[in-house]
């Protein structure tokens, strides 16, 4: 593919994301015991972060969890985009200046 259609279709891309939130969330359970019986309770949703040099962590209660869930893999998605974007440009950049392709623009 075309480098420079590829980055358009990044930047169309990252234009869609509409959420993001940075850190990670998990399911945590817990064991316990009822009536003398092992049971296993959860799952709980626990969402960290770091922020201003500190973890932050809290529950989230179950019906915001895809919500979450969807802005956090909304992060890490333009994450790689934009790290995919750069490469790209460093290619381009690389192939029109250092190897003999245009000269200047």
């Amino acid at each position: 593919m075309d480098i420079q259609v590829r980055r358009k279709q990044i930047l169309v891309e990252m234009a869609q994301i509409e959420t993001m939130e940075k850190g990670r969330l998990t399911e945590e359970y817990r064991d316990s015991y009822k009536e003398g019986k092992p049971i296993r309770l959860g799952p709980y949703y626990k969402y960290q972060r770091w922020e201003e040099g500190k973890n932050i962590s809290r529950r989230i209660p179950a019906p915001k969890v895809e919500e979450l869930r969807k802005a956090v893999e909304g992060y890490h998605r333009f994450q790689s985009l934009a790290k995919e974007y750069v490469q790209l440009t460093v290619e381009k950049t690389r192939s029109e200046f250092l190897e003999g392709g245009k000269k200047k623009p």
